[in-house]
């Protein structure tokens, strides 16, 4: 393998064959045999995924809901040429949805530092029915470890705020929609237009505990909201963010306007301490970094190992998100080193890694951080 070879056909090859979707043909009509053999297997497919059609056009955008139940059953010839373009576009996203899901890494939750310290937040937040923050940078492993929290406390509601939920009308709503599964009958009847009211009389003495991941996409006045559903409910909530959210209520505690920060009994610096850039410890042991894939076809070299908690410990240009996208295309080059076909158990070295990184990477400087280093992986064996 050459510096020259072009990292995008390297890492985007496809086999020969499909993966999961019916072989069509590109262009023309198709026959019904065609068609029908098609929507059977998209069918099977996402029965084996576990997802519905309504999901599917909610992915897609198209077809139409009423248009795929009637492609589903066989009636091809109402939809005129409509159908071969509906039944190709389903029959691609199979295949797109097979490969993806193939070449993803699976991760085992590892009991780190980060998860530890979270599940002793969670505690306490929970028991003393308080406000809690934890802060750390992007990538780190909060979201994985809020999940699992979720899963472990009974009645707890998991929340991640994206672009929609973060304005007051936004977190309202996505509050009933998430709470709905533990509340019953009432939010049920309440759908979609929930007011804070409403919100606060359902929640009153429910027993829910709030885990509020990216919190620092609320705005100030989804925030507030935040506040009165605790303070009027008396829930627990527990808000997992970046530095940002700190930085901004710590800013606006003063005599006039410093009740939501009063409200965090809990403030915790997950990554304090733990910069190895500035002297600290690492966060991340070569331990946590074998134990994520242990369970999986892939394997580690120890340099491999090495490399990849150098890349987690690498606060702000690092993560263990880094390490998974890097580790995900070094698999195949790995695959490709060794001549194993994508079923096929394969270890990866720190050269794959190395190699990956420098490819998607272009910036000099980064450049120069991966062979960087890759020498300290070697020599640290």
């Amino acid at each position: 393998m050459t510096e020259r070879e072009d990292i995008v056909s390297i890492l985007t090859e496809r086999d020969r064959t499909l993966v999961a979707a019916w072989t069509l043909p590109r262009e023309g009509p198709l026959t019904d045999a065609e068609r029908r053999a098609a929507m059977e297997n998209f069918a099977a497919y996402i029965g084996k995924v576990g997802l519905t059609p309504a999901q599917i056009v909610d992915r897609l955008g198209s077809p139409r809901k009423m248009t795929l139940r009637a492609l589903l059953d066989g009636h091809f010839r109402e939809h005129g040429v409509g159908a071969d373009v509906h039944i190709r576009r389903l029959n691609d996203w199979v295949e797109q949805d097979a490969r993806q899901r193939l070449a993803a890494m699976p991760e085992r939750f590892v009991e780190t530092k980060i998860a530890k310290d979270l599940e002793s937040i969670a505690r306490i937040v929970r028991e003393n029915v308080t406000m809690g923050l934890a802060c750390g940078p992007s990538g780190i492993g909060k979201t994985r470890c809020a999940e699992a929290l979720a899963r472990k406390y009974v009645g707890a509601v998991y929340l991640r705020i994206v672009t929609g939920y973060a304005t007051p009308r936004g977190l309202i709503h996505a509050l009933a929609s998430h709470a709905a599964a533990h509340q019953g009958a009432y939010w049920r009847r309440a759908g979609q237009r929930m007011s804070l009211e409403r919100t606060i009389a359902a929640l009153r003495g429910s027993g829910v505990f709030l885990i509020i991941d990216e919190a620092q996409k609320l705005d100030d006045d989804a925030l507030e909201v935040l506040r009165d559903v605790h303070d009027s409910c008396a829930v627990p909530v527990l808000c997992l963010a970046t530095k940002d959210l700190h930085d901004r209520i710590v800013r606006t505690a003063d005599a006039d306007h410093g009740q939501l920060y009063s409200r965090f009994d809990v403030i915790h610096h997950l990554t304090q301490g733990l910069d190895v850039l500035k002297g600290g410890k690492p966060l991340f042991t070569i331990e946590d970094i074998l134990a994520l894939y242990v369970d999986t076809p892939i394997r580690l070299s120890m340099d491999a190992a090495r490399y990849l908690q150098d890349v987690a410990n690498y606060l702000g240009r690092g993560s263990l998100r880094r390490c998974r996208i890097l580790l995900q295309n070094a698999v195949r080059i790995a695959r490709r080193r060794a001549g194993v076909a994508e079923s096929e158990s394969v270890t990866v070295v720190a050269d794959d890694l190395a190699w990956v990184e420098t490819h998607l990477r272009s910036d000099m400087g980064e450049q120069e951080s991966a062979r960087a280093r890759l020498n300290r992986s070697a020599l640290a064996g």
